[in-house]
């Protein structure tokens, strides 16, 4: 394919789309794996919990 604006947006459309065929199939191969435990929530409440009392 020749140097043309329109070969270069077919590259790049085409990048895009074996791009997002990736991501929909490692998305697909995920979703039999558990959930990983979310510890910023735990680390959020902490941190509140902190503040408040500095407040007080």
């Amino acid at each position: 394919m020749g140097d043309t604006k329109q070969g270069r947006d077919k590259q790049a459309r085409d990048a895009e789309d074996r791009q997002r065929e990736r991501e929909l199939e490692e998305a697909i191969d995920r979703t039999d794996e558990a959930e990983p435990r979310d510890d910023r929530d735990d680390e959020a409440d902490d941190g509140r919990d902190e503040a408040e009392t500095a407040d007080s």
